[in-house]
């Protein structure tokens, strides 16, 4: 591998990365400060940047973007992965982001890689080996000592926020198994750009978020800019090309950025405490990342 693409590929999977985990601290921001919900965020960040990415492939492939739609085969899968998979992962993070911090959603949601494990094993007919049955203990570990601090007759986050953080968890495994036939063919910016659209639309047909009150003024406007371009569009570009050069084991374990950026971001500018135990948890979970990646490459 040319070593000036190896160090571009991890600089953009870092700065990727970065980007996610700031865009959730921003969408805290708006729950917080301009009364902001999912309900409203969603749709619209899903419109926004699903029309962006489908206007500049529009641009550059002409009417080629078009054969996703005319295949009756593919037609039902992008469907189904945009109201399942973009729509779900979208729609339940930011849900746990708005009870709970950025922070707290983002590490929760990487739960979604030992689930994908587990379902793996299911799938495959086998029984884990030994150092992805440490990953699945650890990793629920972490989520039980983030979410009880050791003690089991009390919850140390909302139950709304569990919830919501199991839920995008399990989103994150449709998220990547059901769409990979798709972005074999079309490529994964198509996919993701015509899910958004497709989320989007559902989400906005059944919501109406026009009818939510918010306080809507220019920094509710900026930030909600920087959502849709840096913390989805770029960030997601970033992290692709990464892939693309330093390949997918090492682009997931430098993404693990996007919990400690969410945490850092999270004390700095929102005044959020973390007790020693939820940092232990946090280090639990985001360390099965690692663990698994290195093994299989052993293996």
């Amino acid at each position: 591998m040319n070593r000036g693409n190896e160090s571009k590929g991890m600089l953009s999977t870092f700065i990727g990365g970065t980007l996610w985990g700031v865009n959730g601290v921003l969408g805290s921001y708006l729950f917080l400060a301009k009364n902001v919900t999912t309900d409203w965020l969603i749709p619209y960040r899903l419109l926004f940047a699903g029309l962006l990415v489908i206007v500049y492939l529009y641009h550059k492939n002409g009417k080629k973007i078009f054969d996703i739609l005319k295949n009756k085969k593919d037609l039902p899968q992008i469907l189904l992965f945009g109201l399942i998979g973009m729509l779900g992962t979208q729609y339940t993070y930011f849900s746990a982001i708005q009870y709970s911090n950025a922070a707290i959603a983002t590490v929760l949601t990487y739960f979604g890689p030992t689930l994908v494990l587990v379902y793996m094993c299911l799938k495959e007919k086998r029984k884990p080996l030994k150092y992805e049955i440490f990953a699945i203990a650890l990793s629920t570990f972490g989520v039980f000592l983030l979410a009880t601090h050791g003690d089991i007759t009390t919850l140390k986050i909302s139950f709304k926020a569990l919830v919501w953080g199991m839920l995008s968890a399990l989103s994150v495994v449709f998220y990547t198994i059901q769409p990979v036939k798709l972005l074999n063919k079309y490529g994964p910016v198509m996919v993701v750009g015509w899910g958004m659209i497709f989320g989007g639309i559902l989400i906005t047909f059944f919501i109406k978020p026009w009818h939510i009150d918010i306080i809507f003024d220019f920094t509710t406007l900026f930030i909600f800019l920087l959502i849709v371009l840096f913390g989805t569009i770029v960030a997601f570009v970033l992290y692709l090309s990464g892939v693309k050069m330093i390949g997918p084991t090492k682009a997931s374990i430098i993404a693990c950025v996007e919990p400690v950026a969410a945490t850092i971001c999270s004390i700095i500018f929102m005044g959020v405490n973390f007790s020693f135990l939820d940092i232990v948890g946090f280090v639990c979970i985001i360390s099965t990342i690692f663990i698994v990646a290195i093994f299989d490459k052993k293996k």
